[in-house]
């Protein structure tokens, strides 16, 4: 039947259920321009395939309606593709404005810009002083150990080891400078007045 039909049975037919299944494929898609370009290439393939076609079906609109759900399937099929895709993408975009947000907020440029410059004259410092200076204030810095501790190890009296403390101390606040308020942040137990 399909096969002898002419172009003017095409247009009733196609002007009869056009209407009805745009609404059916609108249902699914819940997209009208969608809906209507999806009937109307369905209309078009058949039409340009009316010779293949008509040797296979009798009933043309339960055939048109067949290739119309296939087509919103696959449209379906595709528009949850793109939607994953996005969701994946959302997804990992949330993830690094946390990840930043997060690194932003514990971080403060200032304290990591400048702490290498603040380290260095620690370290500069420490080693211009006396090497039991030094080794006291490491001991009660670095290592946390107690006055007590370091003054039985290096066999002096608990006042050497608070005199040594407060003089590296003094030498490194003046050494620090501008950078005291920082390093204060930064190494708030090394510079304490203990």
């Amino acid at each position: 039947m399909f096969q002898q039909m002419d172009m003017q049975e095409f247009d009733r037919l196609y002007a009869e259920y056009k209407p009805r299944f745009v609404l059916i494929a609108c249902s699914y898609l819940r997209d009208r321009a969608q809906a209507e370009d999806l009937v109307t290439d369905c209309f078009m393939h058949c039409w340009e395939k009316r010779r293949e076609i008509g040797s296979v079906t009798e009933n043309i609109p339960a055939y048109l309606l067949g290739i119309i759900r296939h087509k919103c399937i696959d449209a379906l099929r595709a528009k949850q593709q793109h939607l994953q895709t996005h969701q994946q993408i959302y997804q990992i975009g949330l993830r690094n404005i946390r990840e930043n947000l997060a690194a932003l907020e514990e971080c403060d440029l200032a304290k990591t810009l400048f702490r290498a410059e603040v380290e260095e004259i620690f370290r500069r410092r420490l080693s211009e002083m006396p090497e039991l200076s030094a080794r006291i204030f490491m001991a009660s810095r670095f290592e946390e150990r107690t006055y007590q501790e370091i003054a039985e190890e290096y066999q002096v009296s608990v006042r050497k080891v608070t005199r040594e403390i407060q003089r590296c101390l003094k030498l490194l606040r003046e050494d620090l400078g501008d950078y005291l308020p920082l390093a204060t942040l930064l190494f708030p137990h090394f510079l304490d007045k203990s």
